[in-house]
Parts: C-alpha cells; sequence; structure tokens
C-alpha cells in the first residue's frame, strides 16, 4: 500500500460557503479521492484512548452498534462516524487504526493525528484507484503544512452575506451576524497572507464564480493543482459519489446540478438589522473582497 504522497489537497473555507460544494466536484474528477470533515483536532481529545482495543472494536459488527459505548468522547466519535462522508466504514477505520499502532503513533501527538488522517485519505484514493487525495481542513493551515510540504490548498471565499443568511436558515449555528462577520474577514484575510507566501500552493475560489459559470473556474482550479480538466466534473451529481450515500448537512444540495439560484439570497433573507450588524463588523473586508451593497 502507498505509505504516503506530499501534495493532498485541502479545502477551507467558512461553514456555508461552498465548501462542501468544491470537495465533491473534486472527488468527481478522475485523478482525485476526496472525503470531507475529517479534521485532526477533533482527535486531541482522544489522547488517553486505548488503540488497540478501539481497532477491536470498530472492526467488531457488535460493536460498532455501541459506537457511543465504543468511545465515549463526542468529539473523537463525531471523527469516526464521518469517516462515513468519505466512502469508509468503520470496519475499514479500525483496520487502519492498527496499524497507526503498529506504526508507534496515537492520538496524543500531532503527527500521530495528522498520520491518522492520511492514512483515511490513502485508503479512500486506493479504493477509487485515484492518484491524488484531499479532504477539508480545519484553520492550522501551518499544521498541515509541517505535515505535507507541498500540499495545496483551496480556500472558498463566498458572499459574507449569504453566508450569515445560510448560517441563519440551515442547520443549528448559534453565532451572531457580528461574530460571523468577523469569523468571515479573519478566515479570508489570513488566508491571502498564504497565497502570498512564497513556497506555499494556495488559491482563492469565489463562489459566485463557481456556481455561475462553473467551467473555467473549475479548469483554473485544475491548473493550479496541476491536474488535467476532466469534463466529468461538471457533471458530478450523475456519478456515484460517496456523500451520496452519507449523511452530510449539504447532501440534497450537492446532490443537484451546480446553479446560482443561492447568490444573493441575503436579500431577501436577511433583516435590515442582521445586515447592519454583519456590515458594521465587516465592511472595508466586503469591499476589499469586491462585495459591494
Amino acid at each position: 500500500k502507498m505509505d504516503t504522497i506530499d501534495n493532498p489537497i485541502f479545502v477551507r473555507g467558512m461553514s456555508r460557503s461552498g465548501g462542501t460544494l468544491l470537495v465533491t466536484l473534486l472527488d468527481a474528477h478522475r485523478d482525485i479521492a476526496m472525503s470531507y470533515e475529517l479534521y485532526p483536532n477533533l482527535l486531541e481529545t482522544g489522547g488517553g484512548l486505548e488503540l488497540t482495543s478501539l481497532a477491536k472494536g470498530l472492526q467488531s459488527r457488535w460493536q460498532r452498534l455501541r459506537l457511543e459505548t465504543l468511545i465515549p468522547d463526542k468529539n473523537v466519535r463525531t471523527f469516526f462516524a464521518r469517516c462515513e462522508r468519505g466512502g469508509l466504514s468503520l470496519e475499514e477505520a479500525g483496520a487502519l487504526l492498527e496499524r497507526l499502532v503498529s506504526e508507534k503513533l496515537d492520538f496524543s501527538t500531532e503527527r500521530g493525528r495528522f498520520r491518522f488522517v492520511e492514512l483515511l485519505g490513502l485508503e479512500k484514493m486506493r479504493k477509487a484507484g485515484k492518484s491524488r487525495w484531499g479532504m477539508k481542513c480545519s484553520n492550522d493551515l501551518d499544521a498541515y503544512l509541517k505535515m505535507w510540504t507541498s500540499c495545496c490548498f483551496l480556500n472558498v471565499l463566498r458572499d459574507g452575506r449569504d453566508v450569515l443568511a445560510s448560517q441563519l436558515n440551515t442547520g443549528d449555528f448559534k453565532n451572531t451576524p457580528a461574530d460571523v462577520a468577523r469569523g468571515w474577514m479573519n478566515t479570508h484575510t489570513r488566508f491571502e497572507h498564504y497565497v502570498a507566501t512564497p513556497g506555499v500552493n494556495a488559491r482563492m475560489v469565489r463562489y459566485e464564480h463557481l456556481v455561475t459559470d462553473p467551467e473555467p473556474e473549475l479548469k483554473g482550479i485544475f491548473e493550479f493543482l496541476r491536474l488535467p480538466f476532466d469534463p466529468a466534473t461538471l457533471k458530478h451529481q450523475e456519478q456515484d459519489l460517496t456523500v451520496f450515500k452519507a449523511s452530510h448537512l449539504s447532501k440534497k444540495r450537492v446532490r443537484q446540478s451546480v446553479d446560482a439560484t443561492k447568490v444573493g439570497r441575503w436579500r431577501k433573507d436577511l433583516s435590515p438589522q442582521q445586515l447592519e450588524e454583519f456590515m458594521a463588523a465587516a465592511g472595508p473586508a466586503m469591499s476589499h473582497f469586491g462585495y459591494t451593497p
């Protein structure tokens, strides 16, 4: 089995920015196998877990049915439940956990957590018969760069007002308009630093371009990734992708063809007060990134 690949693909973006859509489009490419929210930081609270026992439990049908008993820690349990989105069963995750233990690694170290993420990504790649792997990444991009010096980052930039509207109307988000504004501003201004850093492979992807005219935006992304354009990515909904069989907040949306119906949703979804609160905190950054009222 392949031991490592130094140029995985990581997708970043605020929640409800279109990151899941981009991951799914990439997963439709003939050379790319993408997983979803397998964030290493979810494993931080699992440093005291006895991984050999956990690995055997994950591979036991009786134990897999009792995931809460097997993994008392909610964050670690969330991580393993998300393996399904990348097409890996708990049994397969358990086998890879045994591999991690054989390498004398565990969840108590950053190296161990990132290595387990890598093993999962490589396994999906192997199963899919592809040559690159990737997934969504958490905020600590420096840690990813330390692990994979040639990795590629894609950050989805979406109108912050639409991000706010989507968070207010989807799922169970608790942030205020000002919270969302500050998070939006910090996420994208920080990512600009990586785009401008020599030796770092980082590209901003504008959501509005991706959904309004997908082909040129995807061609630019694949050129950045040094991969050929694959027309299949324009018809991702016709493929048998792993996320379509799993539990995901955005599953219904990403199973459809790409369209721009959600662009500008803030105009009808946000109250004047919500809009005012958001713009009071993020107005200059919105202008900087080309979003005008």
